[in-house]
């Protein structure tokens, strides 16, 4: 289940991108009891009872087909960043309702499932990215989920700034956004959503980058991380086509098809001065998202 950077930008709430970085999901149903392995660099973090997401998905699912499964045996290998504004919660979410249906036999179909992962996020962007994978557009039309994807060409790599010792909550990141924002800056936004997804399609990655300005969202969160218009500016110096934040934050995403090594540098000395140890990821865009594999007994 791969990691997903949404917004990139410009593409608030609408736009994911599926990333070579993944958690990994083992679902067995047995005769009683439900029990949660974690293993992985973010094992700590994750609880092992009901209110684990994977397991409340699943509990959706379930519901939803009228399957009650006596016991479940569930195995977690999670490296993807919690809090980072890198999609754990919908790799997560996805994969609980995926596995819960493969349970159900696929009573389901994809936009049931996607639909009821996006009710549970709250929002669809990193859902829809995690399910279908590759640079995904999402939105509502009465209610329902609709969405596409695009296939990120080859040599396109995402620069990840996380940050170490910073989190940003989303409760907090939604609460500093306006309730109203300017009509020029709605405009604004409109304009480069449509210069990022052709920059993208046609890899004219100047207009692509010129597509991850924003007026929405970055400018109220760049309070809650310090440093942010700072990291920004020498990531575009040390090469990169575009920079933004990744999600609600504090990660931030960095696209190029340059050397990528001087702009992940350059991004973790800009918060170094800030006093906050970012870890930098070199990332592929995934293009599968979520895969299945069934043991069979």
């Amino acid at each position: 289940m791969p990691a997903t950077a949404a917004n990139l930008g410009a593409g608030f709430n609408c736009l994911g991108l599926a990333l070579e970085l993944y958690n990994a999901f083992e679902v067995t149903e047995c005769r009683a009891g439900i029990k949660i392995e974690i293993t992985g660099k973010e094992k700590d973090a994750l609880p092992k009872d009901k209110t684990n997401l994977f397991l409340q998905a699943a509990d959706r699912v379930f519901k939803k087909c009228g399957y009650a499964p006596k016991g479940l045996r569930i195995k977690i290998n999670s490296c993807i960043p919690i809090a980072r504004g890198l999609g754990s919660s919908a790799a997560a979410i996805v994969a609980g309702a995926v596995a819960a249906n493969e349970l159900c036999q696929k009573k389901l179909s994809q936009d049931d499932l996607m639909q009821l992962c996006a009710d549970l996020e709250g929002h669809p962007d990193n859902i829809t990215a995690a399910f279908l994978g590759g640079l995904t557009i999402c939105g509502y039309e009465d209610g329902k989920l609709i969405y596409t994807n695009v296939f990120v060409r080859y040599g396109l790599r995402a620069i990840i700034a996380v940050p170490q010792n910073l989190k940003v909550k989303t409760k907090d990141a939604v609460a500093v956004l306006p309730k109203r924002v300017p009509f020029a800056d709605a405009v604004f936004n409109l304009s480069r959503v449509a210069f990022f997804i052709n920059g993208m399609m046609t890899d004219e990655l100047e207009i692509m980058g010129l597509g991850m300005d924003d007026r929405l969202h970055q400018s109220y969160r760049k309070r809650l991380i310090p440093g942010l218009e700072d990291v920004f500016r020498t990531a575009k110096g040390a090469g990169a086509h575009g920079v933004a934040l990744s999600g609600a934050g504090p990660s931030v995403v960095a696209i190029t098809n340059r050397f990528p090594d001087p702009i992940g540098e350059a991004m973790k000395k800009a918060f170094a001065v800030k006093g906050i140890k970012a870890e930098i990821m070199i990332l592929d865009a995934d293009n599968e998202g979520v895969t299945v594999k069934v043991k069979r007994a």
